[in-house]
């Protein structure tokens, strides 16, 4: 925001100790938005075979991201910051996987590709990445993945989970 002072001092203000001040300015935009595309995104993750997850573990990554457009000159080298959000998780070995629902026993697994696919952490600020695109859009990779529960088999069957994130520009 570009601020100025004028201080006008007319022969006459001086007895009567007055000071006339005039401020300008210019609102600007300073927040990315997220891409319409990237709002309320669904990834499939079809064809997983159940034996394979029971037998390694978990399943091959499945690549996705979330685009943030619109950013301004402001905008360049803020640091992104996300917040990914459930109540559903469950905890093994340190780790936090999202719950689903359905059948299944199927677990999530959510890493960041360009942070040597660690899992994220989840209902806690983390950052992402850096603005490095004004007026287009830029790419937050991201990766999920199923995984069998702690204790047992996962099962033939549906499942779905839910997950929500809120992201910030510092």
């Amino acid at each position: 925001m570009f601020l100025s002072v004028l201080f006008l001092n007319p022969p006459n203000t001086l007895a009567s100790n007055q000071l006339d001040v005039q401020f300008k300015g210019a609102l600007i935009r300073t927040h990315c938005q997220i891409s319409a595309d990237s709002v309320n995104k669904q990834i499939k993750l079809d064809n997983l075979r159940w034996q394979y997850i029971n037998q390694f573990g978990a399943s091959d990554v499945m690549p996705f991201f979330i685009e943030i457009e619109k950013c301004s000159d402001a905008d360049l080298n803020k640091t992104i910051r996300m917040t990914w959000q459930s109540s559903q998780l469950i905890n093994i070995e340190g780790n936090d996987y999202l719950r689903t629902q359905g059948t299944s026993g199927a677990l999530l697994g959510i890493i960041e590709v360009d942070k040597n696919e660690k899992l994220i952490v989840w209902n806690s600020p983390i950052d992402v990445g850096v603005v490095s695109v004004a007026e287009n859009r830029q790419q937050l990779n991201f990766g999920v993945f199923v995984r069998k529960p702690a204790t047992g088999d996962i099962k033939v069957g549906d499942f779905k989970g839910t997950a929500t994130f809120a992201v910030e520009y510092q």
